[in-house]
């Protein structure tokens, strides 16, 4: 219908311009063509009994939704009145909107499923955008929703207005998330929610956001409630040629290595991976996002690959004896490769797979694409190698060979010693090996970001692929501090502690006091060395020691957690960290652990800072 037919049906006021566009969905035809002639349509309306809030509720439900995390506003009170009608999903409230953002995060990459986070109109909004984007860029969906004024009330300057009119919501979040829309309509409610979920769950998965109006809301629907398995699929597909030319150059590649990133866990390809690389004695590393993915302990493990990683897979992948690279679910972004060093290609054939073909042949060419789910072009992979297994058994005890040679040579880390030293301040590098052996088997590490990840990088070992959970893409201060949280929810008897440092508690440790009010039973423990760590390392390679507002006076954070209502430790020697560790574990209570550590400690950037300098001098050469 056009304007001037809906104008005609006698509405003439903005404030009505809703109950116009309903009158004109009444009176049009619908999808079957068939018209609705006023009596049958309006007999549904005046029995309706569910609002749409009701409705977003019942999707989330049907996603195996249990939380959703945020600040409220006035604007939001249809869905906390839907909420007080749903006994499955609990609200929870945040103590600002970035850590509900990170919250909702923590909570799906641990729940291997959908996040959801709120915000009000207005500030709400704003406040949420830093952890939306750091979702957008690490691929994690979360459903965003935000309050919206009522459309009675569009463009007269009304309190925290989100429209075009005033801060607008769904143009600020557009390029952050895969979608954002408003709904502009109860009728148009359910389509827009069914295809924001298709978006965010298939293929290469993201945030999606929703804009709430506060009246469309509230208005009530007769709804059949769909499975989510009739509004998206699975994407299984692959190429079969150029499945079986991976297959056959894997097992014609006298030194192939396979490189993991995180797409490979989204997919849970991890244990098809270890079955493949098992079976032609294949070394592995992983990038740093995806460390644990493939076990660190296991003789083919490399170790990580790029910031802060293993000196063997540096050595091992960037000598010239690599012909064949299987990249399985990473981008090849800079932190894994040193800044695109050229070396890391191989001298014969790159074999890239990632269900996003926009990132395959971004960085380095690609000789055999393939687009697709990781875990179903592996099995593939697997099936089609099996065929010639044969032949490859003494090329496989080679590899073998030189692995364990080059692990007994190089090692796998820079400065072992430190690992055992028993000086004070702590060194980090104790104290990081400390915590991954208190750490229970089946714990959960959220990692934040600065000198504490280049640390838990290169010293700790992980087994699992679902043990180390860091924001790689932004590498956001404050993520751990509030995601861990999210995560503790999702992640039922399994613990969660929080590696962060005392720049990044101080950002987002407020949240600890929605871990109290909740009882959420999360463990922080922080590296405490009283300034902005890894920021002051990388301003020292241009300014030398004249490093700037990157330094603080100390702040005694055992007794901030205490003030919020956790319990509070302070550490300062060896050894203590792994005494108390298991027992702020089994004590199921928020336990926020400060430790003191060596402030003079230089991580093992060495390397990464090296890499940005061959990429400046290969610009040059340009």
């Amino acid at each position: 219908m056009s304007k001037r037919e809906v104008a005609g049906l006698g509405y003439e006021s903005s404030q009505n311009l809703t109950k116009c566009y309903e009158l004109a969905i009444i009176l049009a035809p619908d999808v079957s063509g068939v018209a609705h002639t006023g009596n049958k349509r309006k007999e549904i309306i005046r029995t309706m009994g569910i609002t749409v809030a009701d409705i977003i509720l019942k999707y989330l439900e049907a996603e195996k939704v249990e939380y959703i995390f945020g600040v409220p506003g006035t604007s939001l009170v249809p869905l906390f009145a839907a909420c007080n009608r749903n006994h499955n999903i609990k609200p929870i409230l945040a103590k600002h909107e970035q850590g509900a953002a990170f919250m909702a995060d923590g909570y799906a990459r641990v729940k291997g499923s959908l996040g959801v986070c709120f915000g009000t109109s207005g500030p709400g909004a704003t406040n949420l955008v830093t952890g939306v984007a750091n979702a957008f860029v690490d691929n994690v969906p979360i459903l965003v929703l935000t309050g919206q004024v009522s459309t009675s009330a569009y463009g007269k300057g009304t309190f925290q207005d989100s429209t075009k009119e005033g801060i607008d919501s769904v143009s600020m979040f557009d390029p952050i998330t895969k979608q954002s829309s408003m709904i502009i309509s109860k009728y148009k409610a359910m389509d827009q929610l069914r295809e924001a979920l298709r978006v965010a769950l298939t293929g290469k998965k993201g945030p999606v956001h929703l804009s709430l109006p506060k009246d469309i809301m509230s208005e009530e629907l007769e709804v059949d409630l769909p499975s989510p398995s009739t509004h998206r699929h699975p994407a299984e597909y692959f190429d079969r040629r150029l499945v079986i030319e991976a297959a056959q150059e894997l097992g014609g590649a006298s030194w192939p290595v396979i490189l993991i990133g995180s797409g490979s866990i989204t997919s849970g390809a991890c244990e098809e991976i270890r079955e493949l690389a098992e079976m032609l004695s294949i070394p592995v590393a992983t990038t740093p996002k995806a460390k644990g993915a493939f076990p660190e302990d296991h003789p083919l493990s490399l170790g990580v690959l790029g910031l802060s990683g293993s000196p063997l897979a540096e050595k091992y992948i960037k000598s010239n004896q690599t012909d064949l690279l299987l990249v399985i679910g990473a981008s090849l972004n800079q932190i894994t490769t040193m800044s695109w060093d050229p070396r890391l290609a191989p001298s014969k054939c790159l074999i890239h797979i990632n269900i996003d073909p926009t990132e395959i042949g971004k960085n380095y060419r690609a000789d055999i694409p393939l687009i697709g789910d990781a875990r179903t072009i592996v099995d593939e992979i697997s099936f089609r190698v099996l065929r010639h297994l044969i032949e490859q058994k003494k090329k496989g005890k080679d590899r073998e060979k030189k692995i364990a040679g080059l692990r007994r040579e190089i090692g796998m880390y820079l400065e072992p010693e430190k690992i055992k030293s028993d000086s004070i301040p702590v060194k980090p590098q104790r104290m990081v090996k400390e915590l991954e052996e208190a750490l229970p088997q089946d714990a959960i590490l959220f990692v934040d970001t600065g000198n504490h990840i280049c640390w838990a990088i290169h010293y700790m070992k992980f087994r699992r692929p679902d043990a180390f959970i860091s924001a790689f893409g932004m590498l956001t201060m404050g993520y751990a501090s509030a995601a861990a949280i999210g995560g503790k929810l999702a992640a039922g008897d399994r613990p969660v502690v929080a590696l962060v440092g005392d720049g990044c508690f101080l950002m987002n440790g407020m949240e600890v006091a929605t871990a109290v009010s909740h009882d959420i039973p999360v463990v922080w423990v922080v590296q405490n060395n009283a300034k902005l760590g890894l920021v002051d390392e990388l301003q020292k390679f241009s300014l030398g020691n004249n490093t700037v507002v990157t330094t603080f006076k100390r702040v005694d954070l055992a007794k901030v957690a205490e003030g919020l209502g956790a319990v509070g430790y302070r550490i300062e020697k060896p050894n203590e960290l792994k005494q108390l560790l298991p027992k702020a574990i089994a004590s199921g209570k928020p336990t926020v652990i400060d430790c003191l550590i060596d402030p003079d400690e230089v991580p093992p950037l060495i390397p990464f800072v090296k890499g940005l300098k061959d990429f400046s001098h290969r610009l040059d050469m340009m």
